[in-house]
């Protein structure tokens, strides 16, 4: 038996409840079942219940054996004092408060639904990946899409609490914060490392005075990922001598990054970190105002028209200095741009909600996510295997925050298909 079942069964009232008392003959009578706590203290709070035709509101405490209370030094914590009933599977010890009153207990291992017990066996015993695959079929529409909705949000709202700590960090500069998590996804993991490096290395706030100069952006970009250290061409030539200056100007030559940090093994010439940096630099010369291009457009279309900007001249006919290409504009391709949607748009718009209070932020997140393809991944094509309809990358993300944090450690009885499989009549 473990804890989290029992948090269920409270939760959604899956015992019977005619003639209930406690293990010591009061009368119960149940008027609100309370709120779950996800922070510390007891496990419902708000709780509103009759015992021995008295009125009580308070807190209930939820244990596998009501031994445990003593285990976890609840009688020494006066904020279980307001605890006004102990719903265990066991009663195998009276316990009693920080006030050394004793605890009302309800015993629940003889009043559970035998449905609701023998779908948790079955769940909790299955070998399958996914212990809900045997009833995926039958799951309903309204539970499919309440558990993507739940994990969506769940995911949104983890992303913000990273990036708030990053706010923190460079002193609620949102203009720097965006700079630094664009160039990170511009990496696209190959070299995400190399590129949020590089923009810790050369702060926002110089580019932003070299922004409506290519050239100088360039220069500044290119020195710094240290891609300028022996010329290869004229270009390059031109670009180290003016980054030189530049780099003196602002006391930034140490902080450069070697050209050996950069991978460019097992790649194609179009996802060079070459040519990720003229992209780059491009998408900075054309919006100037970044955080606010990322969180105040308002159409999938806008966001693809500023992210497609046509490199420099130079990298039209390159994809590495003194290596020629064929000629064309080099723009990221829509994969790219779905990818930066999803992983530095939707999450810096989450974060602003959240900061601003503002959550016409979060729904705007949501419609862009909702307007991007799906993403295709393992994990993703697990869940296409058990039946789930998957449509856009509001899918997607909800469907990998619910692999990792749900399905994975079989948290079960934290899933909205789980709680309906649980509520099943055998």
């Amino acid at each position: 038996m473990q804890e989290e079942f029992l948090h269920y069964i409270w939760r959604f009232q899956q015992f019977h409840k005619n003639n209930l008392k406690t293990t010591d003959g009061q009368s119960i009578s149940i008027l609100k079942s309370g709120v779950l706590n996800s922070h510390s203290g007891p496990d419902f709070e708000n709780c509103r219940l009759i015992i021995n035709e008295i009125e009580w509101v308070g807190s209930v405490e939820v244990h596998v054996k009501s031994s445990e209370w003593d285990q976890h030094n609840h009688q020494f914590d006066e904020s279980y004092d307001k605890v006004i009933l102990h719903v265990v599977w066991e009663n195998d010890k009276d316990v009693f408060r920080k006030d050394k009153t004793i605890l009302p207990v309800l015993e629940l291992k003889n009043l559970v639904f035998v449905n609701a017990l023998k779908n948790y066996q079955n769940l909790q015993n299955s070998g399958q990946e996914f212990p809900c695959e045997p009833f995926f079929k039958d799951i309903t529409a309204i539970a499919r899409l309440d558990m993507l909705e739940k994990a969506l949000a769940s995911r949104l709202e983890m992303k913000a609490a990273i990036l708030k700590d990053w706010l923190v960090g460079l002193n609620n500069d949102f203009e720097e914060l965006a700079y630094r998590v664009f160039a990170q996804n511009m990496g696209f993991k190959l070299n995400s490392e190399a590129f949020l490096r590089l923009s810790e290395n050369i702060p926002f706030k110089i580019l932003k005075k070299h922004q409506q100069n290519i050239f100088q952006l360039e220069a500044l970009l290119f020195g710094m990922a240290g891609f300028l250290a022996n010329p290869q061409d004229d270009y390059a030539q031109k670009l180290n001598i003016e980054f030189e200056f530049l780099a003196k100007k602002y006391s930034i030559f140490e902080n450069r990054l070697k050209r050996s940090e950069w991978r460019f093994l097992r790649t194609r010439p179009g996802n060079f970190p070459t040519i990720r940096l003229a992209q780059f630099a491009a998408i900075l010369n054309k919006n100037h105002n970044l955080y606010s291009f990322f969180v105040e457009t308002e159409t999938k279309k806008e966001l693809e028209n500023g992210l497609k900007a046509e490199v420099s001249e130079y990298w039209k006919e390159h994809y590495d200095f003194g290596k020629i290409s064929k000629k064309s504009p080099k723009i990221i391709g829509e994969s790219s741009v779905n990818n930066i949607i999803i992983n530095t748009i939707s999450q810096i718009l989450a974060l602003t909600a959240y900061q601003k209070s503002n959550f016409g932020y979060f729904d705007r997140a949501i419609g862009f996510l909702t307007d991007t393809p799906a993403e295709n991944n393992l994990i993703i094509r697990k869940f296409e295997s058990l039946g789930l309809e998957i449509n856009n990358a509001f899918d997607t993300q909800g469907i990998i925050q619910q692999y990792k944090y749900k399905c994975n450690p079989r948290k079960c009885l934290n899933c909205s298909i789980g709680i309906e499989i649980l509520k099943r009549e055998n």
